[in-house]
């Protein structure tokens, strides 16, 4: 089966299939809607890039879910001075609702080659008085199927809020989410900045997860204000080795992405590095 991304690169997936992970935390995952076995076929204008294969991340055993993947890490270790703020861990998001996957943790995890991008990024800004706040980062797969289940109902409690303009099959005809993810990978994240002294969001002229097309990058309609803003930030990332989604100015993701693996387990604030096993390097 071919997916098809927002940089335009298409990756084979070799299964989607991943047994249920079990995550020692104060409170179990049931948010996880009846699954659709509906299918969606990549446009015919994004079959240029070439495919190549994507491991799925496997529970083998239940203490394997006690441990963190070996290439894996949480970002306040690498970068403990970026602030977090997971939206889809509560109301505040186009849903309205906790997203499956995130009601066990809050604490961001990203692939650490991506955390340290991160870790780059504020060290940037901080020098000019600004830092990041991160809004979503590592996104359990599980989470993409609970939107596109989501997509199929009536529930429109948020569209005046997110998406006033379009419907809510218009959120996946024009790309602003697809039935899969980089954040599933872990090299991709949602963010913005923020005034260190007062804590305060930098003016981007929009919110998070607007959908609609005032939220690309360049979108002319905002004050020069709201636009430098915007740059501050594409800037910022890129000379940290991130690239901007054009669709949406707050999504980056790693512009090299090396082997990439997908995951599925539901986030959790306790997890630990197995035993005699040391960070790995992700090969390219």
């Amino acid at each position: 089966m071919l997916l098809c991304y927002d940089d335009g690169m298409q990756i084979r997936v070799s299964a989607l299939c991943i047994l249920p992970l079990l995550c020692q935390c104060t409170q179990p995952d049931s948010s996880i809607p009846p699954q659709p076995t509906e299918s969606v076929a990549p446009p015919a204008h994004r079959l240029q890039a070439p495919s190549r294969e994507i491991r799925v991340h496997r529970i083998k055993k239940a203490e394997d879910a006690l441990y963190m993947p070996e290439t894996l890490c949480y970002l306040d270790e690498v970068a403990p001075t970026v602030k977090v703020d997971l939206k889809y861990c509560g109301n505040d998001n186009f849903v309205g609702r906790p997203i499956a996957g995130y009601t066990t943790g809050k604490r961001a995890i990203l692939r650490r080659d991506t955390a340290e991008c991160l870790r780059n990024a504020q060290e940037m800004l901080e020098a000019q008085g600004y830092g990041l706040l991160v809004w979503d980062a590592y996104r359990p797969h599980r989470a993409m199927e609970d939107f596109y289940a989501w997509s199929l109902t009536p529930d429109d409690r948020m569209k005046a809020e997110f998406y006033p303009n379009i419907t809510k099959a218009g959120i996946y005809e024009n790309k602003y989410i697809r039935r899969a993810s980089e954040h599933s990978w872990g090299v991709a994240v949602d963010l913005t900045i923020i005034e260190l002294a007062t804590g305060r969001e930098l003016d981007m002229g929009g919110r998070h997860d607007f959908l609609d097309a005032s939220s690309a990058t360049r979108y002319t309609g905002i004050t020069p204000r709201q636009q430098a803003n915007r740059m501050l930030l594409r800037n910022t990332m890129d000379k940290a080795g991130m690239r901007n989604y054009r669709r949406e100015w707050w999504h980056y993701f790693l512009k090299e992405k090396g082997a990439l693996t997908r995951y599925d387990f539901p986030l959790c604030d306790t997890l630990i590095p197995r035993p005699g096993e040391t960070p790995q390097p992700v090969q390219p």
